[in-house]
C-alpha cells in the first residue's frame, strides 16, 4: 500500500480536480495523503471537510498516515472504526482502495494487528490470512508481520550454548566462545555480515552507531562472518584492515557445519540477533527493528536508538544467498 501512494495520487487528483475545481482538491487530497504529523493530518482533515470531502477519504489517510508512521498500535486502535465503514464503503468516495475487497483487507489486515496486540497468534493468523486472500497485491505490507510472528516462535525455543567456541577473525589461531563475549552483561548483539553481500556492507555504517551505543552501556557486541569460499574470506579480511577496522566489538568466523546463522534463521540483512546471558533470543532482526530498542530499554531505560539513515529500500535484490551456500555472489 505505501508504495503505491504515489501513482495512486497522479492518478486520483486530476479526477477530483475535475469535479471540484473552486476547492483545489488536488491541494487537498496531496495534504491528507502527505501529512508529516498528526497535527498536520489533523488540519488536513479539518480542511477536507469544510470542502466536503466524504468521510471515507479522511479514515483512508488516517490509516495510510499511520501505516507511514509504523504505528501499529494505532493501526490496530482503527479496527473498529474501519470496519463500522465498511458497509458505507463506495468506490465513488475512495482515494486508494478502487474495489470494496481492498477497503475490507484493510479492516482484517488492522484486526490481525489488533490480535498481535493482544498475543492472540491463532487470530493474528485468521485476519492476516483473509487480508491476503482479499488483496494479495498488497502481500508486501502483510508479509512483515507474518515473518515476526513465526520468528518469534522459533526464536522461542533456542537457547545458544554460550560454550561453543568459533574461529576469531582477527587471529586465526585463536578461538573465542559465545560466554567470552557475553561476559558479565545482561544480554549481548550477534550481527551477521559477508563482503559478498552489497546490503551487508551498505548497513556498515549504520551497524557501526548501533554498536558504539551498545558498548557504551555494556552491552557487548560480536560480528560474525558467513563462512565461504577463501576468496571471500580474504575479501572479509581486507574490508576488517580497512573499513572494518574501526568497527567496535568481536569478529568471528560462522561454522560451515551447524552454522548459527542457519540456526538462527538469518535471512536477510541487516541482521542482528539479541540474546540473554543465557542464551535466550530476545530479539532477532533488523536493527532499526523498533522491537529491538524496546527490548533494549527494559534492560537499560537509558539506551537509545542512534539516528541512522534507511540502509535501502525492501527489494528482492537485497536478500543475502543462504547461510550455508559455498557459491556466494554479490546479489547486484
Amino acid at each position: 500500500m505505501k508504495r503505491l501512494l504515489p501513482l495512486i495520487i497522479s492518478l486520483t487528483i486530476p479526477l477530483l480536480a475535475q469535479e471540484q475545481e473552486t476547492v483545489r482538491p488536488d491541494q487537498l487530497i496531496e495534504a491528507l495523503m502527505t501529512a508529516p504529523n498528526a497535527a498536520s493530518l489533523n488540519a488536513a482533515i479539518e480542511s477536507g471537510q469544510k470542502a466536503g470531502l466524504p468521510n471515507q477519504m479522511f479514515l483512508e489517510a488516517h490509516f495510510i498516515y499511520l501505516v507511514n508512521q509504523n504505528d501499529h498500535a494505532g493501526l490496530a486502535d482503527l479496527a473498529p472504526t474501519l470496519e463500522a465503514q465498511l458497509p458505507k464503503y463506495s468506490p465513488d468516495d475512495t482515494m486508494i482502495f478502487a474495489v470494496r475487497e481492498d477497503f475490507e483487507s484493510i479492516v482484517h489486515y488492522t484486526k490481525a494487528l489488533a490480535a498481535l496486540e493482544k498475543k492472540d497468534t491463532a487470530l493474528f493468523k485468521k485476519h492476516i490470512t483473509e487480508a491476503f486472500w482479499l488483496s494479495p497485491e498488497h502481500a508486501s505490507q502483510f508479509a512483515p508481520h507474518i515473518h515476526e510472528v513465526r520468528m518469534k516462535d522459533f526464536m522461542s525455543k533456542i537457547t545458544l550454548d554460550l560454550t561453543r567456541t568459533f574461529e576469531n577473525q582477527k587471529n586465526g589461531n585463536a578461538k573465542t566462545s559465545l560466554k567470552e563475549v557475553a561476559g558479565d552483561a545482561p544480554a549481548f548483539l550477534i550481527h551477521f555480515w559477508s563482503p559478498w553481500v552489497q546490503p551487508s556492507i551498505l548497513a556498515m555504517p549504520e551497524f557501526t552507531s548501533v554498536a558504539e551505543v551498545l558498548m557504551k552501556h555494556k552491552i557487548p557486541v560480536t560480528s560474525f562472518l558467513l563462512s565461504g569460499t577463501e576468496e571471500s574470506r580474504r575479501d572479509a579480511a581486507a574490508f576488517l584492515a580497512s573499513d572494518g577496522s574501526k568497527i567496535p566489538g568481536h569478529w568471528l568466523v560462522d561454522t560451515d557445519k551447524s552454522s548459527l546463522a542457519a540456526a538462527l534463521r538469518i535471512s536477510s540483512f541487516p541482521g542482528v540477533v539479541l540474546a540473554d546471558k543465557n542464551g535466550k533470543i530476545l530479539f532477532n532482526g533488523d536493527p532499526a527493528n523498533r522491537r529491538l530498542w524496546e527490548t533494549l530499554g527494559t534492560i537499560n531505560p537509558e539506551i537509545r536508538k542512534p539516528m541512522t539513515n534507511p540502509v535501502l529500500p525492501d527489494s528482492a535484490e537485497n536478500d543475502p544467498p543462504a547461510p550455508n551456500d559455498k557459491k556466494r555472489q554479490d546479489p547486484n
